[in-house]
């Protein structure tokens, strides 16, 4: 793919793809099931791809250069950091951007094959997938955090929560911002079009960045993700910066793990939708489906549309929450059937 060029198209285009509309079923994060298949994840009619506007403002570690494909060596609160970078065929105007999480289970790039998330890039987008840093080094991720990284973390995976909670976002929260402004500086990016999403963990890191930064993040997609009775969120109170999110609960299967559960996603999405649509800026839309713990793959495309159709700053009144899938169902606020 080819880099940031010196003068730059500012043309903007719109890409029309199908969304997919199929129901989903699945065995958990990363349990082998599919969540569903899923069609084209590019923007849908209405949906916006690099206009151009504003790019995102770059910058790298010293001595980095960013590729596509695994990157490693990346300087982070002193420690060095690996990612995966997807990229478009083109790279002439401003793309958006997907942050891929996984969860406990699955490896990033399965979780990015499962999900569908790794054919944005099919449709204009570029996704970067962070590194966990159990999985980086090769140590158990399906554990507490004080086994492995014993950085006040609760869960292993990510820094999605803390036991005490506080003010400060995390080291994973200022490793995954940097990455993506280190693929701006070489790639142009569309500031307003920065979206992140994932499953479990994942999804409950999604929350830490969506309400720790989102004065960066557009918006985003916590699937199954855990509130931690708050925690996810600022200890001080916060007033987000216009921003959309897209809840998914899986389920009266959306437990985990899948024999003998200790989490229940019922209560952990429900908790989380009230938070978010008690912001005034924030466009907060939760979905529902009988998929259980997985991300329900049949969803991305409309999904990836959904999120295209209200870059950062778009007015609440303009959102138009259109039909999801069919075997999902969604609304505006917070979630009424649980």
């Amino acid at each position: 793919m080819s880099k940031k060029p010196t003068t730059l198209d500012k043309v903007s285009f719109v890409l029309v793809v199908a969304c997919a509309a199929c129901s989903s079923d699945g065995a958990g994060d990363g349990g082998g099931g599919t969540g569903g298949s899923t069609g084209s994840a590019g923007a849908g009619a209405g949906g916006r791809v690099g206009t151009g506007t504003q790019t995102l403002e770059g910058t790298c570690p010293d001595g980095f250069t960013p590729g596509e494909g695994v990157n490693t060596g990346f300087a982070s609160d002193g420690t060095e950091r690996e990612f995966h970078l997807l990229l478009p065929d083109d790279t002439t105007t401003p793309r958006p951007v997907f942050v891929s999480l996984t969860g406990t289970v699955q490896a990033e790039l399965d979780f990015a094959a499962q999900s569908g998330l790794d054919q944005l890039p099919a449709d204009g987008w570029i996704v970067v997938a962070p590194m966990r840093s159990c999985s980086q080094e090769q140590r158990n991720c399906n554990g507490f955090g004080s086994i492995g990284t014993n950085d006040g973390r609760i869960w292993e995976p990510w820094y999605d929560a803390q036991f005490e909670q506080s003010d400060d976002a995390g080291p994973d929260a200022r490793f995954v911002e940097a990455a993506v402004r280190c693929v701006a500086r070489d790639w142009d990016v569309d500031e307003d079009l920065v979206f992140v999403g994932g499953i479990s963990a994942g999804g409950s890191f999604s929350n830490r960045l969506l309400t720790f930064e989102s004065d960066f993040y557009a918006g985003g997609v916590p699937s199954s993700g855990n509130w931690y009775e708050g925690r996810a969120a600022p200890l001080s109170p916060t007033k987000m910066d216009p921003s959309l999110v897209v809840l998914v609960w899986g389920g009266p299967d959306d437990q985990w793990p899948p024999v003998d559960p200790f989490v229940d996603y019922d209560p952990e999405t429900k908790q989380a939708s009230t938070y978010y649509a008690a912001q005034e800026d924030v466009v907060t839309v939760s979905c529902s489906g009988t998929h259980g713990h997985i991300w329900p793959t049949a969803m991305t495309g409309w999904v990836a549309q959904t999120l295209l159709s209200h870059p950062k700053g778009t007015p609440t009144s303009e959102f138009e929450l259109t039909s999801p899938p069919s075997g999902f169902s969604c609304v505006l606020g917070e979630y009424t059937d649980h």
